[in-house]
Formats: C-alpha cells, sequence, structure tokens
C-alpha cells in the first residue's frame, strides 16, 4: 500500500514539475515561437513540436520550407520599402523645385549681365580676336561657343542634383537589404546549426576521418546543409540583381519627368536669350570693353 503511494507520489511530482516548467520553457521562446506562427501562417503551417527541436534535428523539408516563408515575407517587405523610396524621393523632388528656381534666376542674371561677370582676363586673352569679327561672325560665336557656356552650366547643376539622388538611393537600398539577409543569417535555430556544422567539419579534417564519414547519415545531413547554403545564397543574389535592375531602370520616372521638363525650360530660355542677343547687338558693348582693357594692357 505504501509502496503504491509512492509510486502516484512520484508520478505527481514529474506531472507537476512538467506542467509548471513547460510553460516556463514556452515564455522563454515565445518571440521566435511567436514569429514562426505569424511568419508560416500564410504558406506552411506551423509546426511548433518541429520547431522545439534542437536546429540540428529538424528536418530539412522544415528547412526549406523556413526559406521559401522568409523569401516570401522579404518580397513584401521590398514593396513596402519600395514604396516608402519613392514617396521620399517625389519629397527630395519637390524640395528642389525652389532651388531650381533660385538658380535659375541667378543664371539669368548672370547672362543679362553678361559682359560684367566675364573675368576681365578671359575677356583680354580669349575675345581679343574678335575684335576684327563681323556680325555674321559674333552669330556663330553665340550660337556655338556662348550657347555650349550657358548649356554647360545646366548639365553640371543638374548632374550634381543627380548624382545626390543617386548617392541617397543607394545607400538606402544597400543598408536595407544588409539589415534583411542579416535577420536571416542570424536566426537563433539557424545560428546554432551553422555552428554545429563547422566544428564537425573541423573535427572531421582535424581527426582525418573524411573517408570513414562519406556513407555515414551525419555525413548526409552535413551535405544537405551545405547544399541548403548554397541554394539560399543564390536565390538571394538572384532576388537582388533582379531588383537592383527595378530601381536602376524604372524606379525614376519622375525624376526623369521633372529633369526634362527643367531642361526643356532651360533650353527654351537660352534660345530666347540668344535670339535677343543677336537682335540687340550685345557684342557691341562687349568688343568696346575689350579694346579698353587692350589699351589698357598695352600701357
Amino acid at each position: 500500500m505504501l509502496s503504491n503511494t509512492a509510486a502516484t507520489f512520484t508520478v505527481s511530482k514529474i506531472f507537476f514539475s512538467l506542467f509548471f516548467l513547460f510553460p516556463s520553457f514556452l515564455l522563454n521562446n515565445a518571440s521566435e515561437l511567436s514569429y514562426l506562427s505569424l511568419n508560416e501562417s500564410n504558406h506552411y503551417p506551423s509546426n511548433v513540436l518541429e520547431y522545439l527541436k534542437d536546429p540540428k534535428e529538424r528536418s530539412h523539408e522544415w528547412k526549406v520550407n523556413r526559406w521559401k516563408n522568409w523569401m516570401n515575407q522579404l518580397e513584401e517587405d521590398w514593396e513596402e520599402f519600395s514604396e516608402t523610396l519613392q514617396t521620399d524621393n517625389n519629397e527630395w523632388i519637390e524640395g528642389n523645385e525652389e532651388k531650381w528656381e533660385i538658380w535659375f534666376e541667378s543664371i539669368k542674371k548672370k547672362w543679362i549681365h553678361y559682359n560684367k561677370n566675364l573675368e576681365n582676363e578671359y575677356k583680354k586673352d580669349i575675345l581679343a580676336e574678335s575684335l576684327t569679327w563681323d556680325e555674321t561672325m559674333w552669330k556663330v560665336w553665340i550660337n556655338t561657343e556662348g550657347r555650349e557656356h550657358m548649356e554647360k552650366e545646366w548639365k553640371t547643376w543638374i548632374a550634381e542634383k543627380e548624382s545626390n539622388m543617386y548617392d541617397w538611393v543607394v545607400k538606402q537600398w544597400s543598408q536595407w537589404k544588409s539589415e534583411k539577409i542579416e535577420e536571416w543569417v542570424n536566426s537563433k535555430w539557424k545560428l546554432k546549426e551553422d555552428e554545429y556544422w563547422k566544428k564537425w567539419e573541423h573535427k572531421v579534417k582535424k581527426w582525418n576521418k573524411m573517408k570513414k564519414m562519406l556513407h555515414s547519415k551525419e555525413n548526409n545531413d552535413w551535405m544537405k546543409w551545405k547544399q541548403r547554403v548554397e541554394m539560399e545564397r543564390e536565390q538571394w543574389l538572384d532576388w537582388v540583381e533582379s531588383k537592383d535592375e527595378i530601381f536602376i531602370n524604372q524606379k525614376w520616372k519622375n525624376w526623369k519627368k521633372w529633369k526634362n521638363n527643367k531642361r526643356n525650360i532651360f533650353y527654351k530660355w537660352v534660345d530666347n536669350y540668344i535670339n535677343k542677343w543677336i537682335d540687340e547687338k550685345k557684342w557691341v558693348p562687349l568688343v568696346n570693353e575689350v579694346k579698353e582693357l587692350t589699351k589698357k594692357k598695352g600701357r
């Protein structure tokens, strides 16, 4: 009778210990279990019992499904990131509207007062040869070298803006994709698995047991791990490359539209400026000033 009572008491102690310890274990792993359930619910049934196993003991299929599930979630995250980046880029374009207006006004003032803004040395050394030009030659000059100077200022300004934009985009994209892949490779279960197989590789090499291990179950599991890691690497690189193409070729239509609009405005102004410059014979005061500078230089 006493032995039965003792046995019953022992079983009860074991039961109650498990009852209290198991919730504690679940609480300690709650964040990972929650992540597993939330992330796998849309694609694969959540297998909590499989997850509770040691990483090395989990099935190959479970690990492959984890990768597939992560890639599916990655695509959704990327869509959100891409939309946010596009919104930020549009705000950046709007912010450049005022900068464009300020720059454009400064260029117009500079060329309206072209004679005053030319360096004296340029007038003396470069324009000295123009003292004997007739009207036709001045028209040729303003439509070639003069136009080239104006267009160069536009190209320099817009190139700087575009470079700043692409530098910012590349920085955001590089940071985002680095953080994403780090999330995967630093998964708790994956870190444990990788650590196990790296130690296993070291042990096999150290003891020179590779031939003996070739047909073992552990060697087969190791091969599956190696192949799976390589598959993940290749799929990740392919995915990144496909998104790189989108960023380079498709994502900046609003910028191209804005840039082309400003370019058309600027080039139209250049045409009008040149026509007015010719109509008002603006080279006459320029020539007179060059003559004065040449006289001073000869004294």
